[in-house]
């Protein structure tokens, strides 16, 4: 039979444990002065302009038949609806219309600031005063409060620095939103003679680690990528623990939810997309590939990869050579790899 002070020290454990637990738990909230300061730089909105209206009613009807043609399968039909957008465009612009340099629908937040709490009596610096002064631009209610109570929010475990800020649900877009997206984009690079090679993408498959969806969205956006897919199921969620993780990314990178990988995966083919997997028994070294072209690149959990269902409807499958004890690689360290794999043969690094 345990004795009484045993009993009380595995009490203390198990309400320290439970203490931590609730902390962790709670993903509604940003702490610490400069992860609050990025989400916040991040977090700004564009103004709608009136150049991005003309363009979205100039666009409406063609982006509405490319969906046509996509969904008859006709990639002919398509391509022809692009090439008349671009000569529609082109001589809009030669009779004096302006349009913006980049056709683009501006990403919305996927997750947005609510409320931010700073602790009273803090000592002045540039990232709290920067901090107060983006909040009164995007009109987030600001709170002075306690110390204490800052501490009660954010759990014992969570060094807040005297600042919290507590966020909305995520939201994440549809996939028909951003295949509009992709379309613009097409249509953008055309006129400005530009091809679709390097325009990159990433579908994660089975990554469920919050920690680990943040650090890939944080490499991904600075690399570039241009949407991330998320699946339903097998999939970590948007929260404050991914958005912290992220650096402020999550606030501009495009998260799409898809339902079905495999049926995602076809849809991007008909728009023109290659799809490579990593993958241990990859056929192919990542870099002897030739990534230069608009490409999706699968991203599967650290335990047990890309699913077999879906490397079957890949076109590629890669493998970064392991050439020590370890087996695998973290997932976030393996797709900022492949990211920057695309970025160096893009040239795009040099500038």
């Amino acid at each position: 039979m345990a004795r009484p002070e045993q009993c009380h020290r595995r009490a203390a454990v198990s309400n320290e444990k439970d203490a931590r637990d609730s902390a962790d738990s709670r993903d509604d909230l940003i702490f610490g002065k400069n992860a609050v300061l990025s989400f916040l730089e991040q977090n700004q909105m564009e103004p709608d302009t009136e150049h991005k209206k003309v363009q979205a009613a100039l666009l409406s009807e063609t982006m509405e038949k490319a969906r046509r043609a996509i969904a008859n399968d006709d990639i002919a039909e398509l391509e022809k609806e692009i090439q008349a957008a671009v000569q529609d465009l082109k001589q809009q612009t030669a009779n004096g219309l302006k349009l913006p340099v980049r056709a683009h629908l501006a990403p919305s937040s996927s997750i947005k600031v609510t409320k931010i709490l700073m602790a009273n009596g803090m000592e002045r610096d540039s990232r709290v005063e920067k901090i107060k002064t983006l909040a009164k631009q995007m009109h987030i209610p600001f709170q002075a409060c306690d110390r204490k109570k800052l501490d009660q929010i954010a759990g014992p475990q969570r060094r807040h620095q005297g600042v919290l800020a507590l966020i909305s649900s995520a939201e994440m877009w549809k996939l028909d939103t951003f295949l509009q997206k992709l379309i613009l984009d097409r249509i953008d690079r055309e006129l400005n003679g530009e091809t679709m090679d390097g325009y990159m993408l990433a579908l994660l498959d089975g990554v469920e680690d919050p920690h680990n969806l943040g650090a890939i969205i944080r490499v991904a956006e600075a690399a570039g990528v241009k949407a991330l897919f998320l699946p339903q199921r097998r999939a970590a969620g948007l929260t404050g623990t991914v958005a912290k993780t992220s650096a402020g990314a999550l606030a501009t990178l495009p998260i799409v939810r898809v339902g079905n990988i495999v049926q995602c995966l076809e849809t991007l083919k008909k728009y023109g997309f290659w799809v490579a997997a990593l993958d241990l028994d990859g056929s192919e070294l990542y870099t002897e590939s030739n990534l230069m072209r608009p490409l999706v690149i699968v991203i599967g959990s650290e335990g047990s990869g890309v699913s077999r269902l879906v490397k079957e409807h890949c076109d590629l499958l890669l493998k970064i050579p392991m050439l020590g004890k370890t087996e695998s690689l973290n997932a976030s360290v393996a797709a900022g790899i492949m990211f920057y794999e695309v970025v160096r043969q893009s040239g795009k690094g040099k500038n």
